[in-house]
């Protein structure tokens, strides 16, 4: 009986540690992922909403993988959806519609179908490198009209490669370093510049809910802080309060995101005006047509 017991004790640490998982992106060179990613925005001033909704569909092309474990990926937009009423009524999808628009903020995102980028990022889903998205920005300016040299300007300081980079870890949250389970937590932190507000810290605190058919599912908690004075606009825009909620599937047999849903509810001051403004976004890996 004492021998049974014994060994009843000693298979304990097993049972609990046989369900924990590792999480890691696991690069392949030569390896393409396809995903498709969209995200609407409600923005209410003086009680009027407005809304827009942006969707891209990219690939991400596994050039080389270093001995570390971090990968240089080719990403390339491969379709573009845009719809919104500001400064005109428009909705344009590219996989859709065969003429493309000629003006307005739909014509600008239609030329980023074709565009692509490189970035770096390291088996724990850090984003450590963008390179010519600038370029990219250039093709989306391109026969824009130049009544407004001053927003030109602040796009390029905004979206350049070093502030991109930023906008890309929202779409790769950091992994754990160590092995989860069901109701493990784990913390991180980023910068990431956003237009017409600066630097903004970017807190998550986020938690395995369960471990199913090899896939790990965790929640998220968002806080959003602005900490970096680098503000073009200091003293018009001001971040008072963001806050925000994510669900991840992330396959561990795989290496890769499957799927990722996020709401962010955001309080402003224009002026000293209130201005609320609610961002819902998904992302999903798809199959290549």
């Amino acid at each position: 009986m004492k021998l049974l017991a014994a060994a009843l004790l000693l298979a304990l640490p097993a049972l609990e540690t046989q369900d924990k998982v590792q999480l890691r992106w696991k690069w392949t060179k030569g390896q393409e992922l396809t995903y498709k990613h969209s995200q609407k925005m409600i923005m209410e001033v003086a009680g009027q909403p407005i809304e827009q909704t942006m969707g891209y569909t990219y690939s991400m092309t596994v050039n080389e993988v270093s001995d570390a474990g971090e990968a240089t990926l080719t990403i390339k937009y491969l379709a573009v959806v845009a719809k919104g009423s500001i400064p005109q009524e428009y909705d344009y999808d590219s996989e859709k519609d065969k003429e493309v628009p000629t003006e307005g903020p739909a014509a600008m995102q239609a030329k980023m179908v074709g565009q692509s980028f490189t970035m770096k990022v390291d088996a724990l889903g850090r984003v450590t490198a963008v390179q010519g998205y600038d370029k990219v920005l250039e093709a989306v300016l391109k026969g824009a009209p130049d009544d407004n040299p001053q927003m030109r300007m602040q796009l390029k300081q905004m979206y350049n490669d070093e502030s991109f980079k930023g906008t890309m870890q929202q779409m790769f949250p950091p992994l754990p370093e160590g092995k989860v389970g069901k109701d493990d937590p784990w913390k991180s932190e980023y910068v990431v510049k956003v237009p017409m507000l600066g630097g903004m810290t970017f807190s998550q605190n986020s938690k395995i809910t369960d471990i199913k058919d090899g896939n790990a599912l965790f929640d998220q908690d968002l806080k959003v802080e602005a900490k970096d004075k680098d503000n073009p606009l200091a003293g018009i825009m001001e971040l008072q309060e963001a806050k925000g909620k994510a669900s991840a599937s992330f396959s561990a047999e795989k290496g890769c995101i499957v799927s990722q849903k996020q709401t962010m509810a955001m309080k402003l001051a224009v002026q000293g005006n209130p201005m609320t403004m609610t961002m819902t976004g998904e992302m999903k890996l798809v199959s290549r047509k």
